[in-house]
């Protein structure tokens, strides 16, 4: 009886993944791209830890405002919002962070996803989030946000945070809102596709 050696699996190696965040506060240091940038250091985190190489790239969208009203104005688009919009059309992930305004999301989240090719988000895994300064508005994410994402075909991850100015210890955020930060992001982690390098 001939026993053949089964041959010795090679592992393809990974490409990185790509996690854009999107942060839609409206001033210098807004608690909103603070969130975002934890969201997304908490996702490269565990994609690290599958053994899993990524790169996160944060996008604060109060940097390419003008740009995106003179776009959807009819302008040309510049080289900034070009790149932006490339971003998240090559994204692995997404993590989508927003100031209420109004009870209801920023206008300039909104205004760049307008901007948009149509099925840029489609099948894309999202992590969403969002500030607010009372816990009134804690809807806003269910009601208006996954709402609209869902309609740009994203697939919204269920993990989702809503974060009050009472949840910061200064810059840092409380201990209860770290653990619900990693736990997003181990979420947004394990949803991520993997390509061949």
């Amino acid at each position: 009886m001939t026993v053949l050696a089964a041959a010795p699996r090679t592992q393809t190696p990974l490409a990185e993944a790509r996690v854009v965040v999107l942060s839609a506060g409206h001033v210098e240091a807004s608690s909103t791209a603070r969130l975002g940038g934890l969201l997304g250091s908490a996702a490269h985190d565990a994609l690290a830890a599958a053994g899993r190489p990524a790169e996160v790239t944060h996008l604060e969208l109060r940097r390419v405002a003008v740009d995106v009203t003179t776009a959807l104005l009819g302008a040309e688009r510049t080289p900034a919002l070009q790149d932006a919009v490339a971003s998240v059309q090559h994204a692995d992930a997404l993590v989508v962070v927003t100031p209420t305004i109004n009870a209801s999301f920023s206008g300039l989240l909104k205004s760049f996803l307008d901007v948009l090719p149509p099925d840029a988000l489609r099948s894309v895994p999202t992590t969403i989030a969002a500030t607010g300064g009372t816990q009134r508005h804690t809807l806003v994410l269910d009601q208006a946000v996954r709402p609209m994402l869902g309609y740009q075909r994203a697939i919204v991850l269920p993990n989702c945070l809503y974060v009050t100015a009472d949840e910061w210890e200064g810059p840092r955020p409380s201990a209860p809102l770290a653990e619900r930060i990693g736990v997003a992001g181990a979420e947004l982690a394990a949803f991520t596709p993997a390509r061949a390098a």
